[in-house]
C-alpha cells in the first residue's frame, strides 16, 4: 500500500469513527465556502485533514505514527513502514542507512 493510499484509508477510517467531525465539516454553507474562493469540495478536503492533523496531535502523535496506528495490520507492518519511512529521511539528508540508524538509535 503507498503512502497517498494509506493516509487515505486512515482518513477515512477516523471519519467513519468520528461522524460527529465529518458532519461539522460538511455543516458549513457552500455560498460562505464558494465566498472564500474555494470549492466546496477543496474546502472539505482540506479540513478533513486539518481534522485529522488534529486528532493526532490530540493523541500525542505525529501525523505518520496516527496513519500506521490506525490502518497497520500488525505489529509488523507498522514496524516496516516506520522503518520505510526512516529509511526516506535519510535518503532526504543524505545520510547511508547503517549510519543513520546509529545515529538515531534505530535496531532492526
Amino acid at each position: 500500500m503507498t503512502i497517498e493510499k494509506r493516509y487515505s484509508v486512515a482518513r477515512d477510517k477516523f471519519f467513519a469513527d468520528n461522524p460527529r467531525a465529518l458532519a461539522e465539516i460538511e455543516s458549513v454553507r457552500p455560498n460562505v465556502i464558494e465566498a472564500c474562493g474555494m470549492t466546496v469540495d477543496e474546502y472539505r478536503q482540506q479540513q478533513r485533514c486539518v481534522f485529522f492533523a488534529a486528532a493526532a496531535k490530540s493523541h500525542g502523535l505525529e501525523v505518520d505514527e496516527f496513519v500506521i496506528r490506525l490502518v497497520a495490520e500488525s505489529p509488523e507492518q507498522a514496524q516496516e513502514w516506520r522503518l520505510d519511512r526512516q529509511r526516506k529521511v535519510a535518503k532526504v539528508l543524505g545520510i547511508e542507512w547503517d549510519d543513520y540508524k546509529q545515529l538515531n538509535r534505530i535496531f532492526e
